[in-house]
């Protein structure tokens, strides 16, 4: 069977029993001691956080209900599916990711829970495929081999892997670097882009307290035949019946014994109460920053010390696709230092032999002015970079990218900002300048025996902004609940 039929035959984003049929039987179910608790826990938030600990809270015998309020689970693990018209229009045959598109570890959290239901995986960099990384220097497109004796270069490199680790002190990331403005396209590429800002906005100490944690292996691997959302929904088959999709909790008062829940329905913009013994709170930082959801009574003032030290920028996925792809290297895996686009990963590396798919993204300030334009124009703007730095005429991009027999350019665009994503309003938490890993601490700790914390943003072991630190917090969230319960 060819890999796109494949892909066509198992789907993206359904349940275990549809997308991946022989999950199931890949392990026994763990048999867990049940708790005694005649309550209902709820939680708000259905993706990568809440649904670990719905899973975790039913496996020990607890009820719960879970409030989503949007359309969809996932949160920002988020695939297009086999079944939109717009995955014919692509080429490629391997899963097209719209937010989380890597195993950051294959040892992490999120790479053991992969391995264990035996998805098959990609090591893109590693193995027979042995993809490298290229850049964007001087505006010009660079192999390492090109820039492994630049001066500027090698002093980005001991920044990154020497100074920054151990850094203490205030101040972001571009300014603790002083490094050439030659650089700082490669500098924001590496340490600002990948955390879902800019360079000069996210937090040096704390960021380096994050990558010193980090306990995994840090290698970087692709799914091959299954999309994010398929495994992630898969694995947590059984909290999915749980949720009520289009459910916004607007208000929660902890004030008595029992937690009372304003639920705004999304659609019919109706409003009903619902009443649990405990809640866990699972929902992007940006959401509590905003205060889309009042507390009664109000949350306790370290909580919103450490709210101010967190930020949530606007992030874009770009999707599109080449008619050949000698002109930027078939062993590219990413571009790196481009000002209009930070980050070019070539999707379809080591997965494919159609690995013609740019998978583009864009955070923080850069993001925040491409929200203005159109979806052409922002797919204009980014191949107008590319051309520059790609400069012979038979190698523009804007030549070579795919089109439609009318002449349209194909692709495929996710913003995820606050107009467009009104549920989630951003990419993935960041540290503010003057923030630290005490933030995260101060943010996940619970209120009394009421309220529980979860998401990417509470995660303290370095993990912030990935799935593995979702899901690791989903469980602490769920163990401490369970602590509470049993004393």
């Amino acid at each position: 069977m060819k890999r796109r039929i494949a892909l066509k035959h198992l789907g993206f984003g359904v349940t275990a029993g549809l997308a991946l049929p022989w999950l199931s039987s890949c392990i026994e179910d763990i048999k867990e001691p049940v708790i005694n608790y005649d309550g209902v826990v709820g939680i708000i938030g259905a993706g990568a956080a809440g649904l670990y600990a719905a899973d975790y809270l039913l496996a020990k015998g607890i009820k719960v209900k879970i409030f989503e309020a949007s359309s969809g689970m996932g949160g920002r693990v988020r695939s297009i599916r086999t079944t939109d018209p717009l995955f014919s229009s692509f080429i490629a045959d391997f899963p097209l990711e719209l937010g989380a598109d890597r195993i950051i570890g294959s040892d992490s959290t999120w790479g053991a829970l992969v391995k264990l239901y035996k998805a098959p995986t990609v090591d893109f960099r590693g193995g027979t495929t042995n993809a490298v990384d290229k850049y964007i220097l001087d505006d010009q497109y660079k192999a390492l081999l090109d820039i492994q004796a630049d001066n500027d270069f090698n002093a980005l490199l001991n920044f990154r892997d020497t100074i920054l680790p151990s850094y203490s002190g205030g101040g972001s990331v571009q300014a603790v670097a002083g490094l050439s403005s030659r650089v700082n396209g490669i500098l924001n590429s590496w340490l600002g882009n990948a955390y879902g800002t800019s360079s000069d906005r996210i937090s040096a100490q704390a960021l380096g307290e994050a990558i010193s944690m980090i306990e995994h292996d840090g290698k970087e691997l692709t799914l091959g035949l299954n999309s994010m959302s398929n495994v992630l929904l898969s694995r947590f088959s059984k909290s999915t019946p749980k949720v009520q999709l289009n459910s916004a909790v607007k208000s929660v008062d902890y004030s008595g014994e029992l937690i009372t829940l304003s639920v705004q329905n999304t659609e019919t913009l109706d409003t009903t109460t619902e009443i649990v013994g405990k809640l866990i709170v699972a929902v992007p930082v940006s959401i509590l920053k905003a205060g889309d959801i009042t507390f009664t009574p109000s949350l306790p003032a370290s909580k919103g010390s450490a709210l101010g030290n967190i930020g949530m920028d606007a992030s874009i996925r770009v999707i599109m696709e080449f008619k050949r792809n000698d002109f930027f290297g078939a062993d590219t895996a990413f571009i790196f230092g481009g000002s209009d686009a930070p980050s070019y990963f070539v999707a379809g590396a080591g997965r494919s032999e159609a690995n013609k798919t740019f998978s583009v993204t864009i955070s923080g300030a850069k993001a925040e002015e491409l929200s203005e334009k159109t979806d052409l124009e922002k797919v204009q703007q980014i191949l107008a970079e590319l051309d520059t730095a790609f400069g012979a005429p038979g190698n523009l991009a804007s030549t070579n990218v795919r089109k439609k027999t009318d002449g349209a350019i194909i692709y495929a665009v996710q913003n995820w900002t606050k107009e467009k994503e009104p549920f989630i309003k951003g990419g993935q938490s960041y540290p503010l300048v003057g923030g630290t890993n005490n933030d995260r601490v101060a943010l996940a700790a619970p209120v009394g025996e009421s309220l529980y914390f979860a998401g990417e943003a509470t995660d303290v072991t370095g993990e912030f902004g990935t799935i593995s630190g979702a899901l690791k917090s989903g469980r602490r969230a769920a163990e401490e609940l369970i602590a509470s319960i049993v004393g």
